[in-house]
């Protein structure tokens, strides 16, 4: 991984760290929402957790030390997709900081499932 990737990766952790996790919005929808109810639903946290909870365990997540970091692009794409793992969870956010995923699972399952 080259040095730009590295400071842009850092930096995109500290802003989610300051200022909190970005979330795309379309036409009212709050995609973290969204994704929580899934979550939710599938059992995989707790129905009483908030996006603020959620939010928490994305940001735990992607500051791990010893979590993993992959690049998830291919020619098709408009930006790199990161890929931070801890072994249990994915957490995927795009090179402009927003939110793309966050779910159980690992990230070699994720991309051969989805291949772009």
């Amino acid at each position: 991984m080259n040095l730009t990737t590295k400071v842009k990766i850092k930096s995109i952790i500290e802003s989610h760290i300051q200022y909190g996790v970005i979330w795309k919005q379309d036409n009212g929808i709050h995609y973290g929402e969204k994704h929580l109810k899934k979550r939710q639903t599938r059992h995989e946290i707790d129905t009483s957790w908030t996006i603020d909870d959620y939010d928490q365990l994305i940001v735990n997540i992607m500051s791990g030390k010893n979590n993993d970091v992959h690049i998830y692009w291919l020619s098709h794409f408009t930006q790199k997709d990161f890929c931070f793992n801890d072994g249990e969870w994915i957490v995927m956010c795009g090179e402009n900081g927003v939110m793309v995923t966050c779910m159980k699972g690992k990230p070699q399952n994720y991309f051969v499932n989805n291949p772009g």
